[in-house]
């Protein structure tokens, strides 16, 4: 009787010990991504400097003659079409600010459920937005913009751009997201096999042989921070 009652728990923690390394497995394997609406938002807060740039020219060129003419309905459909592509790059950059501070909320909302790693090799990547911006913004500012033809080029480069952005680790590389992140490319040991990619962390430094808890949100990228040993 004795022997059976020992035996159950045995089997109890040998059952459990199965479980956890099976759970273990899947997350080395697994890789989670930011899905729905998550890429987009992040994208456009990317490209947040040259919305606002496009709105101050914009709204800077359209004539004054609408302000001191008379209130009708020709008056509000010239007004309309003065002001639309300010008003559509302020609708982004709301929709980018927004969407974006929801998703780092849910990102640091699940953070707990990753994995603590001793970090092998760390390199900051704080510069990448510099380049980013010189890039992939200053690029796209309007010198001479005066048709709908020039914008329609404008609009096909940056869906362009962003099929490209959301399939790659610029994902993070975020002009925006850089005053308040930092990014490392980090290489670890994860569960006896060498992984690196992409960090995004609040923490502003991260060296050689510290703890980190990360959580993986996409193909080599992870967000995460330091744990005190």
């Amino acid at each position: 009787m004795r022997l059976l009652e020992i035996s159950i728990p045995y089997l109890n923690i040998h059952c459990n010990n199965e479980r956890l390394m099976k759970d273990n497995k899947l997350a080395h394997t697994r890789v989670n991504s930011l899905v729905r609406l998550a890429p987009f938002v992040l994208f456009l807060s990317s490209y947040l400097p040259l919305f606002i740039l496009i709105a101050i020219k914009q709204g800077c060129q359209v004539e004054t003659n609408y302000i001191q003419a008379t209130i009708d309905f020709a008056t509000i459909g010239d007004l309309a079409k003065a002001y639309l592509i300010p008003i559509i790059c302020l609708v982004c950059i709301v929709v980018g600010l927004i969407g974006t501070i929801f998703t780092f909320k849910n990102i640091e909302g699940r953070v707990e459920n990753g994995s603590i790693t001793t970090i092998d090799e760390v390199s900051g990547l704080n510069d990448e937005p510099l380049a980013y911006i010189a890039t992939y913004v200053i690029s796209f500012v309007p010198q001479s913009y005066e048709s709908w033809n020039d914008y329609f080029t404008l609009i096909f480069l940056l869906l362009i751009v962003y099929h490209l952005y959301t399939r790659s680790k610029l994902l993070l590389v975020n002009p925006i997201l850089s005053l308040r992140y930092s990014i490392f490319n980090i290489r670890f040991d994860d569960g006896g096999v060498i992984r690196q990619g992409i960090l995004i962390s609040r923490n502003r430094f991260i060296q050689e042989k510290e703890l980190v808890k990360i959580y993986n949100i996409g193909y080599q990228l992870y967000y995460g921070y330091k744990k005190e040993k």
